[in-house]
């Protein structure tokens, strides 16, 4: 089973400077970053160079004829004598041997690369509460190994600070700059580039907004349980996050942050969904920014129930009364900014109906 996602740049001769420029140009119509993808072809290449040394020095196989007792006449050429068996040298591969070619493997261990004008998240995510729709001014609570609530297959367990839709935007964010590194790489940015990307007012108190959601999600322990993975992982989402320099205590020009690399796992086999951008960010926090994800990750919406709804925006305390009202302001939000064409409430049965020029969906 796969499990790792490897660049969608199709294979190419990356021997040739020709070569290594059409295959940074494929990539960068994918929407990989110019330098990141000259910057990788080089390794590929070089990688590629001493994988063909090795093999040059490989010594060749020779075919041992021996010479006949009678000796032949003239004209016959050894035809009518019979040949021996090839003499074969076995070679057998020595730990370091093998730990060397093994190194010349070159994988490229990334998320998927998307447009600039889409975010993207795992299925799993979009349909649960992890990122729940409560009001963000009501009280976050700490949670300890508690199961969070997700539509379908799968289970998830955190542990942490309540994370809420402000959260998710963030985090949006952020996997879409670290696509252009492999995993584990430290993503840098300004802060002001990045409340920027999310439509944030720009200065001191969206900065420190922005600084309390990467501590939140820096001190938390998410376990995921994926049934198509058929296997878990337990992480911290953001196992670094550096914005203060350790020797002068004075703040970074770029702020540096390490997502968990084994979160790619989770967008293997195209199992995620891609969120327009403006759409999003023309939407409030909260439910409509949940429905808008959650309907995205369905090629075709099916009607769902409201305590669905309910349940998987983790507004499942919320009275019935006001739910529905929510819902409906939420839904007409989805309309104005173009993602829904139109949508009914009826006997607690929300169906919508999908703007056909809406590019948000699944991979």
């Amino acid at each position: 089973m796969k499990t790792r996602n490897q660049s969608t740049v199709p294979n190419q001769d990356i021997s040739t400077k020709r070569g290594q420029d059409a295959w940074v140009k494929n990539a960068v119509a994918k929407g990989m970053d110019e330098a990141a993808a000259r910057e990788l072809v080089t390794k590929m290449a070089s990688a590629q160079e001493s994988k063909t040394k090795i093999k040059q020095k490989e010594p060749a196989i020779t075919r041992v004829i021996q010479k006949p007792s009678t000796p032949p006449s003239e004209g016959d050429f050894f035809m009518d004598v019979p040949l021996p068996p090839p003499q074969v040298t076995q070679i057998v591969a020595t730990p370091a041997k093998k730990e060397k070619a093994a190194s010349l493997t070159v994988e490229i261990n990334q998320f998927p690369l998307w447009p600039d004008v889409m975010r993207s998240l795992p299925n799993e995510i979009l349909r649960s509460a992890l990122f729940n729709a409560r009001n963000r001014s009501n009280p976050r609570v700490m949670m300890k190994n508690e199961p969070i609530a997700i539509i379908g297959d799968g289970r998830i367990t955190y542990r942490g600070e309540e994370l809420r839709q402000d959260d998710e935007t963030v985090w949006l964010q952020l996997v879409h700059l670290a696509r252009h590194h492999v995993a584990g790489q430290l993503v840098e940015f300004t802060a002001y580039s990045f409340c920027k990307e999310i439509s944030w007012p720009i200065g001191k108190r969206s900065y420190d907004r922005l600084k309390e959601s990467f501590r939140r999600m820096q001190a938390t322990g998410l376990d995921v349980y994926s049934k198509r993975l058929d296997r878990g992982v337990s992480l911290s989402m953001i196992p670094f996050f550096e914005y203060v320099d350790s020797e002068t205590q004075k703040s970074l020009p770029r702020w540096r942050v390490r997502i968990a690399p084994e979160l790619v796992d989770l967008f293997g086999n195209d199992h995620y969904t891609r969120i327009e951008w403006e759409q999003r960010l023309q939407l409030p926090d909260g439910l409509a920014t949940w429905l808008h994800g959650y309907l995205a990750s369905h090629r075709i919406p099916h009607p769902i129930k409201i305590d669905t709804i309910a349940l998987g925006s983790g507004m499942n305390t919320v009275e019935k009364t006001e739910l529905r009202r929510l819902i409906k302001r939420a839904l007409t939000n989805l309309v104005d900014c173009g993602f829904l064409l139109s949508f009914e409430i009826a006997r607690d049965l929300v169906t919508v109906k999908r703007a056909p020029n809406s590019h948000s969906g699944l991979k």
